[in-house]
Formats: C-alpha cells, structure tokens, sequence
C-alpha cells in the first residue's frame, strides 16, 4: 500500500511538472535590455536577424511567426505622420504602410545596397523575395509585407526614385495616458495575403497561407512625455488571427520592469 501511494505521488508529481513545463513555454519571458516582457508565446533571442545596426532586442517565435523588437529612442517619432490616422481607423492607405516601413520595419540594408547600384544603372531593382541573402529571415518578410517597390519616373528631363508601399488597413492610431506613463499606439493589418512563394523563400509557419499580417509600433513614455525619461519603443508583427495585438503590448509594456532608459 505504501508503495502504491508512492508511485501514485511521484506520477502524479511529473504530471504536474510537465504541467508547469508546458505553461512556461507558453508564456516566456522576454529579457531584454531595456524591459523584461512577458507575452505568451515561445520567444528566443533573434538577433541574427537584424536587418539594420540599430541595436534593437530582436524576439521570434518559430512556432507562430511572431516578432517583437524593442530599442530605446529619446523621444516620440513620426508623431505628426501618425497623428494622421487618429480620425480615420479602418481606412486602407499606403501612407500608414510608409510610416510602419520607416519607423518600425525598415528595409534590409542589403537589399537597399543593391537596389541602389541597379537604380543608379537606371534599372528596376528586384523584390525583396527575389534577393537570396534573406533567406528564411522574417524580418525580410515583415518588410515585403509593407515596401513594394522603388519606381523610377521622369521629372523634367530626370530620373526620380521613388518608394511605394503596400495598401494596409489601420486598425488602431492612438495616444493615451497610462498607469506609469504615456503611449502612442499605431496598428495596421495588410489588405490580402502574402504569396506562397514569398512565404515559402523567408520559412514563415504554413498557418500564415491565406492569412493578412498585422503589424504593431508602441512608443512608450515612463512618467508621461514632460519626464524626459526617454521612450521605450515596442514593435511586433504576426498573423492577423494572432491573440498579439497591439492592446496586449500595451498591457504588458505599462506593467513591466523597464530599465533606465
């Protein structure tokens, strides 16, 4: 009998361990240099994929896709460009894919190095998907999703670059005042799916087929603007039927441990 009560407890005891195990992965904690975080998901450090030498804390989660960086700024950026959209959420407009580009998912500079030499030749540069070098980097991806292309129009007996971008629809442009400081939040989801092709060339999560992207930019202000504190910037990318949203970084970001900017 008491040995049977004791093999009862032990399973009973891993049962319970893989458990905990298990609701750990689930919701990892992201240790970065300038905010521990905790969103759920099953994040690992990704600065290898590093598309520009910002510096940023890079986390990706294989399983589902999603990317989060965080970096720190000395004050609010594109204010006046996101301040925009704060009339006119839902609207579809590639200005707002421009701002998102800029701010939060630049282009590699590998691609903007070659682009630039086939410009200078007077020659249409390729896709990003097109470009070898990014090769199952989601970054790369992120900022297909956004960029469309450089088109080359004659402006008085001269060449102009200039840079299109993909229509998205604005789900969330905001500024608001929070426990522990201010916030300005912008939101956007893509207009339609990625291709196959473009999923497969960067190794994106076959649940991404048929789905639209939704991409993310949090600045957040500790002690409100006026502390000039610093801001902490948040941005993120997932499929559009991801629970990530830009609320959820909102919570998470007013309620974590963020180091002296």
């Amino acid at each position: 009998m008491i040995a049977t009560s004791i093999r009862i407890g032990s399973r009973g005891f891993i049962i319970l361990l893989i458990a905990g195990l298990a609701a750990s992965c689930h919701s990892q904690e992201m240790n970065g240099t300038y905010a521990d975080l905790s969103i759920p998901g099953q994040w690992k450090s990704a600065k290898q994929f590093a598309s520009q030498p910002f510096g940023e804390d890079i986390f990706y989660d294989a399983s589902t896709g999603s990317v989060v960086q965080m970096n720190q700024q000395a004050g609010m950026r594109r204010v006046g460009e996101i301040a925009k959209f704060f009339s006119t959420t839902q609207s579809s407009s590639k200005d707002a894919a421009g701002v998102m580009s800029v701010g939060a998912f630049p282009l590699p500079v590998v691609y903007t190095e070659k682009a630039s030499k086939d410009l200078a030749k007077g020659t249409k540069p390729p896709r990003i998907w097109d470009i070898k070098d990014g090769e199952g980097n989601p970054l790369w991806f992120y900022a297909s999703q956004l960029f469309d292309s450089y088109q080359l129009h004659d402006s008085g007996g001269s060449s102009e670059v200039r840079e299109e971008f993909q229509p998205v629809r604005v789900t969330k442009a905001e500024q608001r005042s929070v426990q522990g400081g201010d916030a300005l939040l912008f939101e956007v989801e893509s207009d339609k799916p990625a291709a196959d092709a473009v999923l497969k060339r960067f190794h994106m999560p076959a649940a991404y087929k048929d789905q639209r992207i939704r991409f993310g930019w949090l600045q957040f202000a500790p002690g409100g603007i006026a502390a000039g504190q610093g801001v902490l910037s948040v941005t993120f990318a997932t499929s559009a039927s991801s629970p990530l949203n830009i609320e959820e970084v909102l919570k998470q970001v007013s309620a974590a441990k963020i180091k002296p900017l």
